[in-house]
């Protein structure tokens, strides 16, 4: 099974990045704040990067 993420709505500034990136594990809501629509998407390693280059810093891996 692989590593779940969450995402730090009170963070999210908004900016689509993600889902623009990776559109296979990420999509905006009607309030513009990113989302999860498959934690199984893409790899590890691409959901990482994402991680890494979000400007909020809002994606986390779940414990």
């Amino acid at each position: 099974m692989a590593k779940e993420i969450y995402i730090d709505r009170d963070e999210c500034t908004s900016c689509a990045q993600c889902s623009d990136d990776l559109p296979e594990v990420f999509a905006m809501d009607d309030e513009d704040l990113a989302i999860i629509v498959n934690h199984e998407g893409a790899s590890e390693d691409e959901i990482q990067e994402e991680m890494d280059a979000c400007p909020a810093e809002c994606i986390h891996w779940k414990d």
